[in-house]
């Protein structure tokens, strides 16, 4: 048994497929094959179900399947802490955030990262928010910072929660919506919604449509132009849109749940070893959403 084997098995379990598994993982597809056979040969089981071209977990399967799982996220901290005693931890880091607060800070940020961490290069990278966790999770990027719609039970990931941002339900202050003293949940479905959608295959209830009309982003920022210039409503982080408000571009929704607050988190692989970068980050980011 080695961790090569490990992970094919884990890979090809999460997606179905040999040939995507191969795919994820840069390898050839019979190499993976032969990798799964002499798996369940040393241990003497037959570990998916075969139909077609679709495999499933077998009974054996299902019941290693999680130790199994935990032995990658053991190699992969493992792997971290040697290289970070040998001063090579971070060489590269790659960081998905979302756009949920503004620009502006962020290019500050990654700015004051380069200079205080010289021998680290940062790679950040704007994701929608329903998929950081899963950026995380797979090993895509290092950490990832957004708001937190969702607490999975993810073994792979690790939370840490930043502060809170308040959520507005807001449209145009030319918008219909704004002449009605008490919005009602009708009269939401009735009225175009710009959403926030995203890759991750798992249902996330909070970013489902609410409106039986909409149109879909991974982005706050094309959110907020089409609710600025098509008539549309959603819901919006305050950071990204305050001045707006100031404005009176934008008006809050007099509806039930015009108002919400979410968790603004920053998402790493469970057990894995502080970073000091990621740390002085980390508490930036919670420095201004105290003061917001």
């Amino acid at each position: 048994m080695n961790l090569s084997q490990i992970e094919a098995f884990c890979t090809i379990a999460n997606t179905g497929s040999v040939s995507e598994a191969a795919r994820q993982l840069e390898c050839n597809r019979t190499k993976l094959s032969m990798a799964i056979k002499a798996f369940e040969t040393e241990l003497g089981v037959e570990l998916f179900t075969r139909t077609g071209n679709n495999l499933t977990l077998s009974e054996a399967g299902k019941a290693i399947y999680k130790d199994c799982e935990n032995m990658l996220i053991t190699s992969t901290r493992i792997r971290r802490t040697c290289s970070q005693v040998s001063d090579e931890f971070a060489a590269e880091m790659w960081i998905a955030r979302d756009d949920s607060l503004p620009d502006s800070l962020w290019q500050d940020l990654a700015h004051s990262l380069n200079k205080l961490f010289p021998n680290t290069s940062f790679n950040i990278v704007l994701a929608s928010s329903g998929d950081l966790a899963n950026l995380v999770s797979t090993q895509q990027v290092d950490f990832a910072f957004g708001v937190d719609y969702e607490r999975l039970d993810d073994p792979r990931i690790g939370y840490q929660p930043l502060g809170k941002i308040r959520m507005m339900s807001v449209c145009s202050t030319t918008h219909p919506l704004t002449k009605i003293k008490r919005v009602t949940d009708e009269d939401l479905r009735k009225s175009m919604q710009a959403v926030m959608v995203y890759l991750n295959e798992r249902d996330n209830s909070s970013l489902e449509p609410f409106s039986r009309r909409y149109i879909g982003f991974s982005s706050f920022e094309y959110m907020l132009s089409t609710i600025l210039t098509e008539s549309a409503w959603g819901v919006l982080p305050e950071p990204l849109i305050r001045h707006h408000l100031r404005e009176q571009r934008l008006a809050v929704i007099r509806h039930t749940y015009g108002l919400t607050q979410e968790d603004y988190c920053m998402f790493s692989v469970a057990g894995s070893s502080e970073n000091p970068a990621m740390v002085w980050l980390a508490d930036k980011l919670s420095d201004y959403l105290f003061d917001f």
